[in-house]
């Protein structure tokens, strides 16, 4: 033993992490998923009466694209959509991208940046992004379809 190992004893080395690995097939699954959700709420925002259309961005983009993207008169609407079976995370950059789209259209009266969850047998939950920040929305908190409705328009 050497004495710089006696004046620094050694730290235990980090605990390794628990990662799973996704077979192409899980992945194909989860992007499915999440491309069902995203055309299902263009339905729901088409059979109330709004302009939508889907965004398809294929990988990770730097560029500030949502999911979805919806117009009624004066409401301009940022839509991020997820799919998952308890909770659904958002983290700050993808909540600074739907700032940043609704940015470019400031003639807009009425932007909003919607956070969209669709849980598995238990449906969807919504949420307005209304400063930068992480979001988290669970299954009974949030808004509810008609909630978010009354809230958007005038």
């Amino acid at each position: 033993m050497s004495l710089r190992d006696i004046a620094s004893p050694k730290k235990k080395p980090p605990r390794p992490r628990y990662t799973r690995m996704l077979t192409a097939r899980e992945v194909r699954a989860m992007k499915k998923r999440g491309y069902d959700a995203e055309r299902e709420v263009v339905h729901m925002f088409r059979d109330e009466g709004y302009y939508a259309i889907r965004i398809p961005v294929s990988a990770p983009s730097r560029e500030p694209l949502p999911d979805v993207f919806a117009i009624k008169g004066k409401t301009l609407l940022a839509i991020e959509v997820k799919s998952q079976v308890r909770y659904a995370y958002y983290k700050r950059d993808q909540v600074s991208k739907l700032h940043e789209f609704l940015q470019m259209f400031s003639l807009y009266p009425r932007p909003y940046a919607v956070l969209a969850a669709k849980f598995k047998y238990k449906g969807w939950w919504f949420g307005l992004a209304e400063k930068l920040d992480d979001y988290t929305l669970k299954i009974n908190d949030g808004l509810r379809w008609k909630e978010l409705l009354a809230k958007i328009e005038p």
